[in-house]
């Protein structure tokens, strides 16, 4: 197992005394390791797949299991336990991978230990600039994104400790729009050019949602072997918060400036020498340009 106590604002801390009987109750023979800094649950998962572990528990938010995702696989990106499984135990502050497969949180999640259902999913490759600017690849278990789910993944990083966990995406968002300028890229879709130009959000999802229940991508699925890409053009802000309840709800893909599209390989580049900085999965990565590819079937999950 395992465990980021930081978690949803330190939610996991805090539930711990009543997890942890009920983890070794539904697992005896588990052993739990603790993260105490960031990128180290990607450590401790290789370590344990190299151990000859089969079943690796995540307890912890979005950031945990991207985290915990890419630590099955070596930094080539070749697998390191093919038969291994992810158990998630979603504990974080926006939970939104767990929502397209209707995954409890907190101690209710532990019932999945107890389970032996078991799903291939399909993750996503990505290759970007990373801050030192190399280039760098990783995967992701729901969505990347570029434009102003970036600025709001910032926004979060930087919210009171003190703001509920169900408010901090809200409140980051409106944050974000105040400082959000439209970014101006080239995409990609299978080889085949989408309309870019100046556009507000770029999300490439292999889940349905993002930023605390944004329903970004509403026809996704984790197991169809597909992307899916939805871009929001340049549109006032005004707009954009007159149809954030649009958003939330899915139903925003009819709207003006809104275009969806289904593909297996995207790929964004900068038009000008602004950096547009790229999120996966809640956590930020690095700069465009970027690849994304499905890879099907690629972790088993638990749940």
């Amino acid at each position: 197992m395992i465990v980021n106590p930081a978690a949803g604002n330190g939610r996991v801390r805090r539930l711990w005394p009543r997890l942890e009987p009920r983890l070794r109750t539904a697992s005896p023979g588990l052993s739990v390791d603790w993260t105490t800094a960031p990128g180290e649950a990607t450590s401790l998962t290789r370590a344990a797949l190299d151990d000859g572990e089969e079943r690796i528990v995540a307890v912890g938010g979005d950031g945990t299991l991207h985290e915990v995702v890419n630590g099955f696989f070596a930094a080539d990106g070749t697998p390191l336990a093919p038969a291994a499984c992810l158990v998630p135990i979603p504990c974080g502050t926006g939970t939104d991978f767990r929502r397209a497969l209707s995954i409890p949180t907190g101690v209710e999640a532990v019932e999945l230990l107890e389970k032996e259902q078991t799903e291939w999913i399909d993750l996503l490759r990505l290759q970007y600039t990373a801050p030192d600017g190399a280039r760098t690849q990783r995967y992701a278990l729901n969505i990347a994104s570029f434009g102003l789910s970036s600025r709001v993944v910032q926004a979060v990083a930087r919210s009171w400790d003190a703001l509920p966990g169900s408010l901090r995406y809200p409140v980051a968002l409106l944050r974000a729009l105040r400082a959000h300028r439209p970014c101006s890229v080239d995409l990609t879709l299978d080889g085949t050019p989408l309309e870019g130009a100046a556009i507000h959000l770029v999300a490439v999802a292999n889940g349905h949602a993002f930023g605390g229940g944004i329903q970004i991508a509403p026809k996704a699925r984790f197991d169809d072997g597909y992307l899916d890409v939805t871009i929001l053009r340049d549109v006032p802000a005004w707009t954009l918060l007159r149809c954030l309840d649009r958003l939330y709800s899915g139903t925003h893909l009819s709207l003006k400036g809104v275009t969806a599209a289904r593909g297996q390989y995207f790929t964004a580049r900068p038009q000008t020498d602004t950096p547009v900085w790229v999120e996966a999965d809640g956590e930020l990565l690095g700069q465009l340009p970027v690849t994304v590819e499905v890879v099907p079937e690629a972790l088993q999950i638990q749940f």
